[in-house]
């Protein structure tokens, strides 16, 4: 762009009430805008280029945020910042900082396809023909990797898992648990004969009855899982036990975060002396070895002439390792007490679980579990179902309309280990109260569910939730699915306080939040990364505080539909939003959505050095916003609110609101404080609407643009608020994204 109302108000020294000239866009023709001293500028488009002029563009091919951002002379090298050591006051040297942190501040713009590789990963990764396939690297390692492991560490790649144990009759691997355990498998006392192990013959016997086609799969996957515990039991080598033991006491450590209430000594030891690429190595060869024997089983078990035979197996081998349990095909109730197992396979039926199945603990550092089949209840307390605590807990079920229900840190939970629930099939139920359902701390959480009309329900701190130093995803690939954080704080104990204690501080359906230990004992965490990931389907999305794509305290909260008619519902804090130094993104793809935020903080709502992108690619959709909220940035923080097209709909329920908003404070120009960090940044309240016949707030409406006075101080102090609406063009999200680090 050539010129901007600035750049001309400054060439030319006028003052408020004049007559300037304005561009309004490369190749658009002057026109008329009167300002007033301290009034925001505002205009209407200019009528299209005759054909005859050779400079018209065809507006479908200009980049429509460039040239919103020309309009208050920026470019995408503006947005976004870098923090500087001699930023007294900013926050600095937080531990447990996710690596992508910091360059996605410094280029806001980036975020897009950060979020949407995570929905690539989802559909192609884990697509029908993916996970049938029998070539390695499977499906839901590359999963379990791509979304988890790598956003935690980056030094892996997803080439192999490396299990190379050969298929090996049941009764003999399970004699391998002894010396895994370091226990002998034979004894000589009184110099008398060796004697087997106690136990051997009552092993032989009770694998008798497996077909050897089934024994030898099921043989290799308990080797291959001594393999993954071996890298398990490797990485807690320099964390005491006494440790350990301390954080399996603070499974509940969500409760004390956002205001740094109660310090946890333990979390910030282990932290310094776990050895991370050995239980992720463990985690993922954990994944590959279950999904191995799925597929194996799959193939056999129709082959094999004695499923009469199988139907009323029940195998319960305790091990130096852990109890083994094989169950046959008919549905039975098992129970696993307090003390859950190493391994659970179930070869099919409609069974009743309870207890910690596919969990470890302080003791035990592996808990697999694999289900072939059946319509399955599944009841636990804590602890369980896909719940990696200081080790390695998965749970794969592979078909079925299955019930899942648990309490704290369950269904693809991670404290200091990976937590997976991997559900390839059916419509499910999963009821969760606290730190589940994709969520973890200084770990991974994962729940993947690939197909069905499921429902999701949780208190809170769930459905992709990333605590400190955590990654936690919930992925739903398929289905018209319903997800509910419970808004009644009676129910769930969880009051906010922004909310006057109404309305429950869910931390759901795509948040990361960190320990804010500035106000207490100075202990703090960064927050990690939480996403929800839905590929499909018609959805609904309820909370009440604090989520669908929100952040806190150095945590990012992603939030990523692929298409459908989806409604979300949130009070407040949500819908691509955040508050102190933090990433929310919420990126839909199309269909006729609803984006509501009812009290305030959202759609596309950024405060204190926070960082907040909305994207609606198309679709005629409704936006609801209480107060502050549709493009709306106070303190420093970048707001983007970019509607790719449709009719569409943006009410505030309170009045003189509207998109594309920034708030002033006197601080942004007050160099000579004591700190002067909040004077170095650009900061930015931007909305763009494509096309389509949209409703505005009083004064707003289609074809209107609307930028701030250029000789304000909000001005002065790059402090922006921009309000496109538009006929046509694209948002080049693809393209390099500037930024600090950026080239454009």
């Amino acid at each position: 762009m050539g010129s901007t109302v600035r750049d001309v108000g400054r060439a030319l020294g006028l003052g408020g009430g004049l007559l300037l000239l304005a561009l309004v866009g490369p190749g658009v023709a002057w026109t008329e805008v009167a300002v007033a001293a301290g009034e925001a500028v505002a205009r209407r488009d200019p009528p299209p280029a005759s054909a005859h002029d050779t400079s018209a563009q065809d507006a479908s091919a200009r980049d429509a945020l460039d040239e919103a951002l020309a309009l208050s002379g920026l470019t995408r090298t503006d947005l976004g910042w870098e923090a500087r050591g001699w930023w007294e006051r900013y926050p600095q040297q937080i531990p447990h900082l996710l690596r992508h942190f910091d360059d996605l501040l410094a280029e806001p713009l980036a975020i897009a396809p950060f979020t949407r590789a995570m929905g690539a990963v989802l559909t192609t990764t884990l697509a029908p023909d993916a996970v049938a396939s029998s070539a390695p690297p499977g499906a839901l390692y590359r999963a379990v990797h791509d979304l988890g492991v790598n956003k935690r560490y980056g030094a892996t790649r997803a080439y192999s898992a490396n299990l190379t144990a050969p298929p090996t009759p049941l009764a003999e691997a399970l004699l391998t648990c002894w010396s895994a355990g370091n226990r002998v498998t034979q004894t000589a006392t009184f110099g008398g004969a060796p004697e087997a192990v106690r136990g051997k013959v009552e092993i032989d016997s009770l694998c008798a009855p497996l077909p050897p086609a089934v024994s030898t799969i099921l043989g290799k996957l308990v080797l291959d899982l001594l393999d993954a515990r071996g890298w398990a039991e490797l990485a807690f080598r320099a964390v005491p036990l006494e440790t350990r033991s301390r954080i399996a006491e603070r499974i509940d450590i969500g409760d004390e975060m956002t205001g740094g209430a109660e310090y946890e000594p333990a979390m910030d030891d282990a932290a310094r002396s776990w050895d991370e690429a050995s239980l992720w190595y463990a985690g993922l060869k954990t994944v590959e070895a279950l999904d191995l024997a799925r597929r194996a089983l799959a193939d056999t078990l129709p082959d094999v002439g004695a499923r009469q035979m199988l139907a009323e197996l029940h195998l319960s081998i305790p091990t130096p390792v852990g109890l083994v349990m094989i169950d046959g095909t008919d549905g039975h109730d098992l129970d696993l007490t307090d003390q859950g197992a190493f391994l659970v396979v179930d070869l099919g039926g409609n069974d009743r679980y309870s207890g910690p199945l596919g969990a470890s603990t302080e003791t035990r550092s592996i808990g697999a579990a694999l289900d072939l089949s059946g319509d399955d209840h599944y009841s636990a307390r804590e602890v369980a179902l896909g719940a990696g605590l200081t080790g390695i807990g998965v749970l794969l079920e592979a078909g079925g309309d299955d019930q899942y229900r648990s309490h704290l840190l369950g269904q693809g939970a991670g404290l200091f280990g990976l937590g997976a629930l991997l559900d390839l099939a059916g419509t499910d139920r999963y009821d969760h109260q606290v730190g589940g359902q994709g969520a973890a701390f200084f770990g991974i959480g994962m729940l993947l569910d690939l197909s069905g009309a499921d429902q999701y329900v949780t208190w809170g701190d769930a459905q992709g939730y990333g605590g400190a130093g955590g990654i936690g995803v919930l992925g739903d690939r398929e289905g018209n699915d319903t997800y509910l954080s419970v808004v009644d704080p009676k129910i769930t104990g969880r009051p906010s306080g922004h909310s006057a204690g109404k309305i429950s501080a869910s931390g759901a359906q795509g948040c990361g939040m960190g320990r804010r230990g500035d106000g207490s004992d100075g202990h703090s965490w960064a927050g990690g990364l939480g996403a929800l990931l839905d590929a499909s389907g018609d959805d609904r999305y309820t909370i009440g505080n604090w989520g669908q794509g929100c952040g806190y305290w150095f945590g990012t909260g992603l939030f990523w539909d692929g298409g459908g008619n989806d409604e979300s519902r949130a009070t407040g804090w949500a819908n691509a939003s955040g508050a102190h130094f933090c990433i929310g993104a919420k990126i839909d793809e199309g269909g006729d959505d609803l984006h509501e935020t009812s009290q305030n903080w959202g759609p596309a709502y950024g405060h204190d050095f926070t960082v907040s992108l909305f994207l609606d690619a198309s679709g005629n959709d409704r936006y609801l916003c209480g107060s502050e909220g549709i493009g709306h940035s106070i303190n420093r923080s970048v707001a983007l609110c970019l509607e790719g097209g449709g009719d569409d709909v943006y009410t505030f329920t309170t009045a003189d609101k509207h998109p594309g908003k920034i708030t002033y404070d006197p601080r942004f120009l007050a160099r000579g404080g004591s700190s002067v960090y909040w004077t170095e940044t650009t900061s930015l309240g931007l909305f763009v609407d494509l096309g389509g016949r949209d409703s505005y707030p009083t004064s707003f409406h289609d074809d209107f643009t609307r930028t701030e006075d250029p000789a304000s101080d909000t001005a002065r102090a790059r402090n922006f608020g921009i309000f496109v609406d538009r006929d046509g063009g694209r948002f080049d999200l693809d393209r390099p994204h500037g930024g600090k680090r950026g080239r454009d």
